[in-house]
Formats: structure tokens, C-alpha cells, sequence
């Protein structure tokens, strides 16, 4: 006897289409939550370095002139102390190259001479647009100095782009 209803299995076109259509749409999903993740870790990254720069800018500049016996002169790009350690006098906190600077030693009188030590501040993923110093002081009764910096993460992406201002203000202990 010759069975009639044989049944066929397989995939119909239409089912085939339907479920490339499927894995398609699943694969293309993945490969942009993937790109999203990769591109927010690139972004964190930057925003990182530009903070953790800014707060150590700002941190060291704060302990420079608490420290500081006095203070030589403050112009609106540079600043010159007098420490205590004549090993550390001059100490110069300036801008150069897109970078924020220190240096210090020298013994000179004022911060026009060569420093014998002299290193940046900022790392050198970033750039620093902007140094601001300026004499808050009140008197003779206290020496306060405010600062503001702006430094900038730039790239050729969005993500790897960013700009932190930060200001502060400190006072030499020595009054």
C-alpha cells in the first residue's frame, strides 16, 4: 500500500525569510548595544582623565600657597611664592606648552631666572586652556589668592571630548 499523505519537512521560503529577517535584527541589536558599551567606556575615560587633572591642578596649587612664606607676584598667568625651604625659593606655578607647570629652586629673588626643577601638573592627554590667577587679599591682615583652570580632552570623536573648569581660593598660613 503507497501512503498518500507523506508529509515533507523543512522550511518553507517564507519562513527562511522570516527567520533571517529575525537573526538579522537580533545581530544588528548586539552589535550596537556592543558599540554603545565600547564608546561609553572611551567617553568615562576621558571624563576621568580631565577630572582627575583638574583635582590634582587645583589640589597642588591650594598646597603651594598655603605653604608658601609669601607671596613674590601674581600676574593673570603665573604665579610666583616664596617658600620657606630655600631649597624650594622661588617656587613658579605657570602655564606652558598647553600645560599646567611647576617649578621651583633656582634661589632667585623673583621667578624670572631658571628654575631648577621644573615639571607639569596636567598629563598629557589634555590641554590646558585657561590659568587664572588673581590677589584676593584684603589688607596686610591675609594673603588669598583665587585660581581658576580649564583644561580640555580633545579627539576627532564626541566621546573622546571634554572640557572642566575648576576655581578655588587659598590663603598662605604664614599670616
Amino acid at each position: 500500500m503507497i501512503d498518500k499523505h507523506k508529509t515533507q519537512s523543512g522550511f518553507t521560503l517564507i519562513e527562511m525569510i522570516l527567520y533571517v529577517a529575525l537573526v538579522a535584527i537580533f545581530i544588528n541589536s548586539a552589535i550596537v548595544f556592543a558599540w554603545n558599551v565600547i564608546g561609553g567606556g572611551s567617553k568615562s575615560a576621558v571624563e576621568r582623565e580631565v577630572n582627575q587633572n583638574l583635582r590634582l591642578g587645583a589640589k597642588r596649587i591650594a598646597y603651594e600657597i598655603r605653604n608658601a612664606a609669601g607671596v613674590i607676584s601674581v600676574s593673570a598667568e603665573e604665579l610666583c611664592l616664596l617658600s620657606a625651604d630655600p631649597a624650594r625659593s622661588p617656587t613658579k606655578i605657570y602655564s606652558s606648552g598647553g600645560r599646567l607647570r611647576i617649578g621651583w629652586g633656582g634661589g632667585g629673588a623673583n621667578c624670572i631666572g631658571v628654575m631648577t626643577n621644573d615639571e607639569p601638573l596636567t598629563g598629557n592627554l589634555i590641554t590646558l586652556s585657561s590659568l587664572v590667577f588673581a590677589d584676593r587679599s584684603s589688607g596686610t591682615a591675609s594673603t588669598n589668592i583665587d585660581f581658576s583652570l580649564t583644561i580640555s580632552a580633545t579627539g576627532d570623536r564626541q566621546e573622546w571630548q571634554k572640557t572642566g573648569s575648576l576655581s578655588g581660593t587659598a590663603e598662605l598660613r604664614s599670616n
